[in-house]
């Protein structure tokens, strides 16, 4: 299977992807900051693992489910295991039209998308480079990569 960067840069370009001003594009929902929403486990993590599915989201991320390769595995806890079927879920911000109330109410999307997945990519063994966190919301939690 070939394999597609979910990045713009090299793999080896971590600092780039980990980049903590995108947490001024993640809502922060009922909670005083982003960060309150989805906790911090790594400030950056760098993982490979095939997408098996990707969504859009109505506060405009991609939900996009990727099965880990097995050196990855340990990365994953109980409820990515229950509620995720043992995936682990990446979240790429602003790449949709934003449609829900409170992302829009904050504004965080304003002027500025990420370009990081296309279609094309479904099925594609990847590599992601992101902030590893941990949902106490909706997912809660779940261990996603924003």
């Amino acid at each position: 299977m070939p394999q597609a960067n979910l990045s713009v840069a090299p793999a080896h370009a971590v600092s780039i992807f980990c980049d903590s001003s995108l947490w001024t594009h993640v809502y922060r929902g009922r909670f005083s900051r982003p960060q309150d929403r989805l906790q911090i486990n790594q400030d950056c993590v760098s993982v490979t693992g095939t997408i098996e599915t990707a969504l859009k989201e109505k506060d405009g991320d991609f939900h996009i489910r990727l099965r880990l390769d097995p050196a990855f595995n340990s990365m994953l806890n109980a409820k990515n295991r229950s509620g995720q079927h043992g995936i682990l879920v990446v979240e790429p911000v602003c790449m949709n039209p934003v449609t829900q109330r409170d992302t829009l109410a904050e504004h965080v999307c304003a002027g500025f998308a990420l370009h990081v997945y296309t279609p094309d990519m479904l099925h594609a063994h990847v590599r992601v480079n992101r902030p590893l966190t941990c949902s106490t919301w909706s997912m809660a939690g779940t261990k996603s990569i924003l």
